[in-house]
Formats: structure tokens, C-alpha cells, sequence
């Protein structure tokens, strides 16, 4: 009986650490070399040539927002855009930003996975694909609860955002 339990939990354990190694190796593919214990912003590692027109990860202001969204930051004005920015980000399982408002429209690009949403008190879930619009001001958050990451494509019509960090994630399971 020992035996079988001490088999058990080994096959959960061996099963446990290739998910976990999985996530790492999607992580890294990001950019990250690991999930972050915190939030933070990082300035680009490399200036962007405004006469290029690729902007790669090296141009951008790199960040991770606690409880597991990773992502890049293009704010309009550091790259030539007269009235947009971009968000690249990845959320992993019950990951996503705190709730937060930005002073200007938003919208989110998803082609795959299953995302909890919260705006304006109102929760639902959508299911890529899908695009969500996300009001100007609207407090907001997200939580992927699939069991893989997603990736997010955050577009706001402005060349200079704005970020106003709420509080916790409201949609995180206690």
C-alpha cells in the first residue's frame, strides 16, 4: 500500500515539474528568463532607430505586473507614432495584471484561451478569439484561467499613456 502511494506521489511530482518545466521554457521564449517574485518596469536594453520599422523586444520598456503578466511596452512617442501605443503581454495561468485605469481607451487582442475579465465592476469570461473594448478610465483587470499562457495585444490610441495601478487583482481565487 506504501509502495503505491510513494508511486503515486511521484508520477504527481514528475508530472508537476514538466508542466512547471513548460511554463519556464514558454517564459523564456518571452524574453524572461523566469516569473518574477514582483512587479517592475525595465527601460529597452537598446534605442530604436526611428527609420526602422521592425521594433523588437531590445526597443522596448520590458515589464511584469504581479500576480503573472509579463510583457513589453511601446509607448507611442518613443517610436514615431503620432496617436497609438502597444501592449505585448503574456498572462500564465491565473496570472494578469492588478486593477489598474489607463486615462484613454483600450482594447484587447486575443486569438486563443480563456480570460476572466473585470471592467467597471462588470465580470465575464471570453473565449479567444475575441476582441474586448475597455472604456476610458475604467478600473479593469484579467486573469488567464486556462492552463496555458496567452498572449495579450493591448492597443491604446494614444501616443503617451497613462497607467494608474487600483490595487490587487480582484479576480484572484483566495
Amino acid at each position: 500500500m506504501n509502495k503505491n502511494i510513494l508511486l503515486l506521489a511521484f508520477v504527481c511530482l514528475l508530472g508537476c515539474s514538466e508542466k512547471n518545466e513548460s511554463l519556464n521554457q514558454i517564459v523564456k521564449a518571452f524574453g524572461f528568463n523566469e516569473i518574477p517574485d514582483s512587479s517592475f518596469v525595465m527601460q529597452p536594453k537598446a534605442q530604436f532607430d526611428s527609420s526602422d520599422y521592425t521594433i523588437e523586444p531590445k526597443h522596448l520598456k520590458k515589464y511584469y505586473d504581479h500576480p503573472g503578466e509579463l510583457g513589453y511596452i511601446a509607448q507611442g512617442e518613443d517610436y514615431d507614432f503620432n496617436s497609438l501605443s502597444v501592449i505585448m503581454a503574456m498572462a500564465i495561468p491565473n496570472g494578469g495584471p492588478p486593477l489598474h485605469s489607463h486615462g484613454m481607451e483600450e482594447l484587447h487582442i486575443v486569438y486563443e484561451g480563456t480570460v476572466e475579465y473585470i471592467i467597471n465592476e462588470k465580470r465575464f469570461t471570453a473565449i479567444g478569439p475575441y476582441i474586448v473594448k475597455i472604456p476610458a478610465g475604467a478600473p479593469h483587470a484579467f486573469m488567464n484561467r486556462g492552463e496555458t499562457p496567452i498572449n495579450i495585444v493591448g492597443i491604446l490610441p494614444e501616443n503617451n499613456t497613462s497607467y494608474h495601478e487600483i490595487g490587487p487583482n480582484p479576480l484572484l481565487k483566495k
